[in-house]
C-alpha cells in the first residue's frame, strides 16, 4: 500500500545512491550487456562501472571485446580490456576464429598493433584460412611500419608450412616497393618458388606488371634476368603472357633474351613474340610489345616446334593486327608450318579469321594458288572445308577475285567443284560454276562432281536433287564414266534414298543400258530389299 505521506520530492536520484549500493546491484547484474546500460547513465556511473564491465567480459566472455575494439581502432578499450586480463592472443567466435593483431592489421590501425605486440601478441598467430600477421600485413594496403613491427617482434620472414603465400611474393604481387624492400632488407629468400609453375619472384613480379623499382632489387639481389619457371618459361615471357608492357620494357633494359626458346615439351621452340601472340586477356593485342620486342633482337621468322613461324601462328589465331605488325618487319610471306601449309592455307581455314586476313596476306605477297605438302591442295580447298558455311562461301568469293584457280586440282585431282559435291552444298557449287568451274572435270578416278553428288554422304534427298539438277544445267555429262566403267546412275542407283536424282538422270538422257567394266547394268546395282523388284522395273521403264 502507497505511503500517503510519500511526496514526489521525496524520490532519490540513481546518481545519489552510495557508491556501495551501485556495487552490490551491479553484481547482481547477469549479463555484461545490463552493465552496460547502468553506466550509460551517467558520467559517475561510467567511472564507477566501466573497469567492471571490461573484467566482466573477460570473465565470463573470455575477453571478447577486445577483438571488437581491435578491429574498429578503439586504443583506450584495447588497453582496458588488456589491463582486466584479456588474452592478446584470444580467437572471435567467426568462422575465420580471427585474433586482435590480425584484426589491427586487416583495418590499417598502427598503434594498435604496436600496444598488442608490447603485451606479446603472438606474431605468427594464423587464422583457420591460413592467414598470418606478415603475410596479411604484406598482402593488404596496410602501414608498411606494420610489417617493420611484425618482423622486429618476431614475424617470419619467409614462409611457413601453412602459407600459402611467402610475405616477399604477396608484396610483389600487391605492388608495394617499400615492402618488398623492407623484407629483403631482413632477409627475405628470393628464390623461393611459388604455385604449380614454381615461378620466381621475378616472374611474378613480371605477371603483375610492378613498379620497376621491384624489378630492380629483385635483380640487385641476385635474381637471374632469363631464369626459369617450371614451364621453362623466363620472366620476359611471363611478362609478355600477361600483357606487361611496362615489366617487359625493364627487363629488356637489365637485359632479358628475346630471342631465348623454350624448350619445355608444351612450349618448345616458343620465343617471347609467340607469348605476344597469345595474350592472357583477350582484350589485349600486344602490338606495342611486338614491336619492342622486335627492336631488342627478336626474331621475327623463330620457328616452333611445329614449324610455325610467328606469322604462322598469328594466321591461324586469327589476329590481323599481330600478323600487320610482323609482315611490316618483314615476317616472310612465304613460310610453310610442318604439313607443308602457307599463311594463305591457314587464314583460309580458320575460323577466327575474316576475310580481311586474307586480303591482307594477297597484298603482301602471298601466293593464291600455293599447294599445301598434305594434300596439294590451294587455300580455296581449305576455305571450302575449314569454315562454316556463311564464312566459307565468303571466303571462296574474295579468294575467286584474288585470282585463284577454279579448277585447281589436288594430289588426287579433285577440283573444288567435286569437292562442293562431295559436301552436297548448293552454295558453294553455284559459287564456283559462276567462275567457270569445268562441270566435267575428271579425279584420279575418273570421278566428275556428278559421280561424286551421286555418292555424297552429306545432304538430304532433296539437296541431292538440287544439286545434280544444278550440274546438269550446266551441261553436266550424264553419261560420262569412271576408271570402272561406272556411270554417275550406277552410283545414283547404289544410294536407294536418292531415286528423285535417278529419275532427273534418265530424264537427262542417261543411258539405263549402259554396263560397266565388271559388267554390271544400272538395274544390277539395286540393293536388295522389299522393294528392289519395282526399282528394277523404275530404271527400265522411266520415263513413261
Amino acid at each position: 500500500m502507497v505511503n500517503p505521506t510519500w511526496r514526489k520530492s521525496d524520490k532519490m536520484s540513481l546518481v545519489s545512491i552510495p557508491t556501495e549500493i551501485i556495487m552490490l546491484i551491479t553484481s547482481n547484474l547477469e549479463s555484461s550487456k545490463d552493465i552496460f546500460s547502468l553506466l550509460r547513465a551517467s558520467c559517475k556511473l561510467y567511472s564507477l562501472l566501466i573497469s567492471e564491465l571490461y573484467e566482466r567480459n573477460v570473465k565470463s566472455e573470455g575477453g571478447s571485446a577486445l577483438v571488437w575494439y581491435a578491429r574498429n581502432g578503439y586504443r583506450l578499450g584495447v588497453r582496458n580490456m588488456l589491463t582486466a586480463g584479456a588474452n592478446p592472443n584470444l580467437r572471435d567466435s567467426s568462422r575465420a576464429q580471427s585474433t586482435p593483431l590480425l584484426e589491427a592489421i586487416r583495418y590499417n590501425h598502427v598503434e594498435i598493433v604496436q600496444i598488442l605486440l608490447k603485451n606479446r601478441a603472438l606474431p605468427n598467430a594464423a587464422n583457420l584460412y591460413s592467414e598470418r600477421p606478415l603475410t596479411l600485413a604484406t598482402r593488404g594496403r596496410s602501414d608498411t611500419f606494420i610489417t617493420e613491427l611484425l618482423i622486429d617482434h618476431g614475424a617470419a620472414v619467409n614462409s611457413v608450412a601453412f602459407d600459402k603465400r611467402a610475405p616477399l611474393v604477396e608484396a610483389i604481387r600487391s605492388n608495394q616497393t617499400a615492402k618488398v624492400a623492407v623484407l629483403l632488407r631482413h632477409g627475405a629468400d628470393i628464390h623461393i618458388l611459388n604455385g604449380r609453375e614454381a615461378m620466381s619472384p621475378l616472374h611474378i613480379a613480371a605477371a603483375k606488371n610492378v613498379a620497376p623499382a621491384i624489378l630492380k632489387m629483385l635483380l640487385n639481389a641476385g635474381l637471374y634476368v632469363d631464369s626459369l619457371d617450371r614451364q621453362g618459361r623466363t620472366p620476359l615471357q611471363v611478362a609478355v603472357a600477361h600483357s606487361s608492357i611496362r615489366a617487359v620494357r625493364k627487363l629488356l633494359e637489365y637485359g632479358a633474351n628475346a630471342s631465348f626458346k623454350n624448350m619445355s615439351e608444351y612450349w618448345r621452340g616458343w620465343t617471347a613474340l609467340f607469348f605476344a601472340l597469345k595474350p592472357k586477356s583477350t582484350k589485349n593485342d600486344n602490338r606495342t610489345i611486338i614491336r619492342t620486342l622486335i627492336m631488342h633482337g627478336a626474331p621475327v621468322d623463330s620457328s616452333n616446334y611445329a614449324h610455325e613461324t610467328p606469322l604462322l601462328y598469328a594466321v591461324s589465331r586469327g589476329a590481323t593486327k599481330q600478323a600487320q605488325i610482323l609482315l611490316e618487319y618483314g615476317a616472310s610471306i612465304t613460310v610453310k608450318n610442318y604439313f607443308g601449309e602457307s599463311v594463305l592455307h591457314l587464314a583460309a581455314w580458320s575460323f577466327s579469321c575474316h576475310s580481311n586476313m586474307i586480303s591482307l596476306l594477297v597484298e603482301s605477297g602471298a601466293d593464291v594458288n600455293c599447294s599445301s605438302g598434305r594434300d596439294g591442295e590451294s587455300p580455296l580447298f581449305y576455305a571450302m572445308r575449314g569454315s562454316p558455311c556463311s564464312k566459307a562461301a565468303e571466303k571462296v568469293q574474295l579468294l575467286l577475285s584474288l585470282g585463284t584457280n577454279v579448277d585447281f586440282q589436288n594430289i588426287d585431282r579433285l577440283t573444288p567443284l567435286s569437292l562442293a559435291a562431295q559436301m552436297c552444298s548448293v552454295e558453294l557449287a553455284n559459287i564456283l560454276l559462276k567462275h567457270g568451274a569445268r562441270v566435267n572435270s575428271r579425279d584420279k578416278q575418273g570421278k566428275s562432281p556428278l559421280h561424286h553428288i551421286a555418292e555424297a554422304n552429306f545432304g538430304s534427298a532433296s539437296m541431292v536433287q538440287k544439286f545434280a539438277a544444278l550440274l546438269i544445267q550446266h551441261g553436266a555429262d550424264v553419261n560420262s564414266r569412271d576408271n570402272f566403267g561406272y556411270t554417275p546412275l550406277h552410283r545414283a542407283v547404289a544410294r536407294e534414298w536418292i531415286w528423285e536424282t535417278a529419275g532427273d538422270l534418265l530424264n537427262a538422257g542417261a543411258d539405263r543400258c549402259a554396263m560397266s567394266d565388271d559388267g554390271k547394268y544400272p538395274y544390277d546395282m539395286v540393293p536388295a530389299g522389299p522393294w528392289a523388284e519395282t526399282q528394277r522395273l523404275f530404271l527400265r521403264h522411266y520415263p513413261v
